[in-house]
């Protein structure tokens, strides 16, 4: 049985960064919540397996990864599951609540339109490689172990994931006065 409080030292401090990466899997904050309390109470179960001062957050993101793709799988053989009582009214605007209610919530609290459209516009695969490198500051290691890919592979999303915006704002960031170069 894991120690709670050895638990709860190592690995509540990346509860933010864990529902952050649940809000973008699921786009939707109430299956994020459930995402994220499934992979908090697997890492749990399985905390004795976890190598003391290696990297906790990518072992709780590589956790939520493989939830999230058991959840798929059995929605694909068994299909949606509603509750009976489910209610069909729009959840609240945020007012000063922290957290985002989905991932469209979360792109959409950066300032800028065209931004924001740009990141929307990105492969699935891309754009979640650049989030866990240059939002969640992972390693390309930790990042190729949570997508299950070799570590070349994050290297080339996360490269072509950064040319595409480039080139997509460019004009943009010239205009802002970001850059200069020609009007």
């Amino acid at each position: 049985m894991a120690d709670k409080n050895e638990f709860e030292t190592i690995a509540i401090p990346y509860l933010d960064s864990v529902f952050r990466e649940a809000v973008a899997l699921c786009q939707d904050r109430k299956k994020a919540e459930d995402l994220a309390q499934a992979t908090f109470l697997k890492a749990f179960e399985r905390f004795e397996s976890f190598e003391k001062g290696s990297n906790c957050k990518a072992w709780l993101l590589t956790i939520l990864r493989n939830k999230w793709v058991d959840q798929l799988r059995h929605k694909n053989v068994v299909g949606e599951v509603l509750a009976i009582e489910e209610e069909m009214i729009a959840e609240p605007q945020r007012n000063g609540e922290t957290g985002w209610s989905d991932c469209q919530d979360l792109l959409e609290s950066f300032s800028d339109e065209q931004v924001i459209h740009a990141l929307k516009e990105l492969p699935y695969e891309q754009r979640l490689s650049l989030f866990l490198i240059d939002v969640e500051q992972l390693s390309q290691k930790d990042v190729a172990e949570i997508m299950d890919v070799a570590v070349g592979t994050v290297k080339s999303r996360t490269s072509r994931a950064r040319a595409i915006l480039k080139k997509t704002l460019l004009s943009y960031a010239k205009d802002m006065g970001f850059i200069r170069g020609e009007r």
